[in-house]
């Protein structure tokens, strides 16, 4: 067997600083692996199965570094290996959010070349097999912050990184394992969902109508429109409805033009050619519509083929963006303290590092979009703040004036981004800075005023205006809106 490392280990990496460095791969069963570093050395022997694991001791902050790999004749030499500080960027589609469709990526492209920050995409999986079944070049590589491979960053992550950057004065990078649309059900072990998360498993199991979970899995390949993620071209959905908030109509359009790309028939200048398009007979159209479900809702399917290979990966902490998903099963939302926390204690499990800190991103405010609506966002907010404040290695972000009430996806993903950071300023490295948001202590009421007192507010709340306005206060399980005045 041939010596390997595991495809994150690659030329142009992050390693962790200031922390014992796990690096592993496969060699032949019961041969000695040697790893050097920065004048440091590790060994460690295969097991019988040729999976091999070292720990090599904690790195000095660094730009450039070689890490060689012997195992017998062989060696495995990686360049350009830079140390500094690592956070994993999970979650589902805000998280993935490219920076290609971020509202200010032209004004941060010219100037955002930097060889200290660099990305490095997990390969979204949701069975095995399925980087074999799709093109997945584009996907599993580290990339650094360049006007070219830009596009390619998580823009939460990018926007973070840049911040942790500047701030610590040491090479960033952001391991992003994430994928849009997904329930909390996937991040997590599949006995952790069937406790935590009754409903998505159940509505899973409805889905495959009788069928095995194994016969969806040996059916991946066959439905490409759902498990095609290794995004070798620009997605033509994400490049249509990603970059703006479009109307139905605009959707209405875009859907009836893709139909007719995929049925062989292009309307060009009022002329239907036929043949602008053919293809070979689609073999999902002969497979049972049960097995067309998406891999990736089977619960566990995502901690398994996307956690499970980088687990171990060295980290300072978890930045968490997700939840939205959770909203489409009903009793879902209010479990999702459950499952924010079964996902926390498993990936810290497997990381084998009981103090993985995690910052969780608050869902912010969001009205309908796309037929969606009306949510229980209130009650997933409540139990990631609950989550937080019970956990006191878990920190809550909050984004609710950066939302957008008529669009999942808010297009401004800097604030995100810098307000991570200034958490983990904050509450990784001791920084003495503002990092949480104003959060009311106590509301007492005297006639039809009403006195609401914050802390986290540093030198006072400002108003921009005479007023602060949206407020709604649920009366009676009635939403009341008024104006405010803030003294």
């Amino acid at each position: 067997m041939a010596l390997k490392l595991n495809r994150i280990f690659a030329n142009g990496m992050i390693l962790q600083r200031e922390k014992p460095v796990h690096v592993w791969g496969a060699a032949a069963p019961g041969q000695t692996v040697e790893l050097e570093v920065q004048g440091q050395a590790a060994s460690t022997v295969a097991d019988a199965e040729g999976a091999w694991c070292c720990a090599l001791p904690p790195l000095r902050t660094s730009e450039a570094e070689t890490l060689v790999v012997r195992a017998g004749d062989e060696a495995v030499t990686l360049s350009d290996v830079a140390v500094g500080e690592i956070f994993i960027a999970g979650g589902q589609s805000n998280m993935e959010f490219w920076m290609r469709y971020d509202r200010e990526v032209e004004s941060v492209r010219p100037t955002c070349a930097n060889a200290r920050i660099r990305f490095y995409d997990v390969p979204k999986c949701s069975y095995p097999g399925q980087m074999s079944d799709f093109d997945y070049s584009q996907a599993g590589v580290w990339r650094k912050a360049t006007p070219e491979d830009l596009d390619r960053f998580s823009a939460v992550g990018y926007y973070c990184a840049r911040v942790l950057e500047a701030e610590l004065d040491v090479p960033v990078g952001i391991v992003g394992c994430n994928y849009g649309g997904t329930a909390s059900s996937a991040w997590m072990r599949a006995d952790s969902a069937a406790a935590v998360d009754p409903e998505q498993v159940a509505t899973f199991e409805a889905k495959l109508a009788g069928h095995t979970y194994h016969e969806l899995l040996a059916a991946g390949k066959l439905n490409p429109s759902k498990n095609d993620k290794g995004y070798a071209t620009w997605p033509a959905w994400n490049e249509f409805f990603l970059p703006k908030t479009p109307t139905m109509e605009e959707i209405a359009a875009f859907m009836a033009e893709e139909a007719a790309k995929a049925s062989g028939l292009a309307d060009v200048g009022g002329l239907e050619i036929a043949g602008a398009g053919d293809s070979a007979t689609d073999e999902s159209e002969q497979l049972d519509p049960a097995l067309l479900t998406p891999t990736k809702e089977a619960p566990g399917s995502l901690f398994t083929y996307m956690v499970l290979p980088i687990a171990g990966f060295t980290a300072r902490g978890v930045l968490w963006y997700q939840g939205e998903s959770d909203d489409e099963f009903d009793g879902a939302q209010w479990r999702h303290a459950g499952a924010l926390r079964a996902i926390m204690a498993d990936w810290r499990e497997a990381w084998g590092d009981p103090e993985l800190s995690f910052f969780v991103v608050q869902l912010p405010g969001f009205g309908d979009w796309m037929g969606l609506g009306p949510n229980d966002y209130v009650t997933i907010r409540a139990c990631q703040q609950r989550v937080t404040d019970d956990d006191p290695l878990a920190w809550l972000c909050s984004i609710g004036d950066v939302g957008d009430e008529h669009d999942i996806h808010p297009k401004v993903k800097q604030p995100v981004g810098e307000r991570l950071a200034l958490l983990a300023l904050r509450y990784v490295y001791g920084w003495d800075v503002l990092a949480d948001a104003p959060r009311a202590t106590s509301v007492s009421r005297d006639g039809d005023r009403v006195e609401v007192s914050f802390e986290n507010v540093g030198e006072g709340l400002v108003v921009e205006g005479d007023t602060v306005n949206a407020l709604e206060v649920p009366v009676a399980d009635e939403a009341v809106s008024f104006s405010a005045h803030a003294e």
